[in-house]
């Protein structure tokens, strides 16, 4: 009898389903957000820091691998927090260098009155010496003269020192009070996220003064959004206060870490830029010009595009801080007049 052996059933496990990969939109956006984290952490680093170029390493490949767009909204807001922290942390250093530079000045004023006074001690001395070895009348009187006209000259020098350590006083009261003022207000405007005019201001009587002391070269530009009635008119003020923000984080991007971005009003913006002359003052320009030609925000399903003019002046030796203004002022007229989204120089 022969008995038939079932075969074994063979069971099969069901195959796992594999995991939908995520929409590329959605890999796209977090890949931005990722880079404007990584730009942002970098900005304040210093360049040659380990960590700093192991996130350069990782934002090319995050690169490599997904198309990187323009930064979005919130892409701009993460790198503008960054960029905030950043420029208070400048802004605190370089008070600090506007009280030293006033300290020097009144250091270079005591030495240079005392590099004068230097011989009064030893005059007097021997006034003192020669009086009390006198011998007649007319010597005495004399050496009385002489020892009146000594006292006549330290008494000068010590109103001439008075007066200027009184004159570097009550500077230093004006600065005291700027400074109150500048951590009383907000340095920040609180829009774009840029330096505003009261951090213009003290840091424009900072540089006019150190050009004096050093003689070292630096350029103001004035930026000024074409046709930014346009955008108020044509989309609302909350558009408007969309370009101005966009423009700020271009030019923030755009511009040297030595270099400083400032609402000055409106729609008008300053940069300074330091250490530079005319040509390379020119070409720094000519880059954020196109920088901000390139970007474009989104509102809906629009694409909207911006422009801005640039007037730049060079500072000269008579130049205050009013005249400078004036000079890129004039030429940033000339850059509307001549059809705007360019750069003209003041030379």
């Amino acid at each position: 009898m022969v008995i038939k052996r079932k075969s074994a059933e063979k069971s099969i496990a069901p195959k796992a389903d594999k995991p939908a990969a995520p929409p590329r939109e959605f890999s796209e956006r977090i890949a931005n957000l990722l880079v404007s984290c990584i730009r942002g952490l970098k900005k304040s680093l210093p360049v040659d820091d380990e960590l700093a170029k192991k996130l350069k390493d990782l934002e090319a490949v995050v690169k490599k691998g997904v198309r990187v767009s323009p930064a979005t909204e919130l892409g701009k807001d993460i790198e503008e927090f960054f960029d905030r922290q950043i420029i208070k942390q400048q802004f605190i250093e370089e008070e600090k260098d506007i009280v030293k530079t006033m300290v020097l000045e009144v250091v270079d004023t005591i030495k240079s009155v005392m590099s004068t006074s230097s011989g009064f001690e030893t005059n007097i001395a021997e006034c003192v010496e020669n009086i009390e070895s006198a011998d007649n009348i007319q010597d005495i009187v004399r050496l009385k003269d002489s020892f009146v006209g000594e006292m006549q000259r330290v008494r000068q020098h010590s109103r001439t020192l008075q007066d200027e350590l009184e004159e570097h006083r009550k500077n230093s009261i004006i600065l005291a009070k700027k400074l109150e003022q500048s951590e009383a207000q907000a340095l920040v405007d609180p829009l774009t996220n840029v330096l505003n005019r009261g951090a213009y201001n003290l840091k424009m009587g900072q540089m006019i003064n150190e050009f004096k002391r050093y003689k070292e070269e630096w350029a103001l530009l004035i930026l000024d959004i074409d046709h930014f009635k346009i955008f108020n008119d044509d989309y609302g003020h909350q558009i408007g206060d969309k370009v101005l923000k966009s423009v700020a984080g271009t030019v923030r991007n755009a511009i040297r870490i030595s270099d400083q971005i400032f609402r000055y009003g409106g729609e008008e913006f300053v940069v300074l830029l330091s250490r530079v002359d005319a040509k390379i003052a020119s070409q720094l320009a000519e880059k954020i010009c196109r920088e901000v030609e390139r970007d474009y925000f989104i509102d809906d399903d629009k694409k909207l595009k911006v422009t801005i003019s640039i007037g730049a002046a060079i500072v000269g030796k008579d130049d205050t801080e009013l005249s400078l203004f004036e000079r890129a002022d004039k030429a940033m007229y000339r850059a509307k007049n001549n059809g705007r989204n360019q750069v003209v120089m003041d030379l």
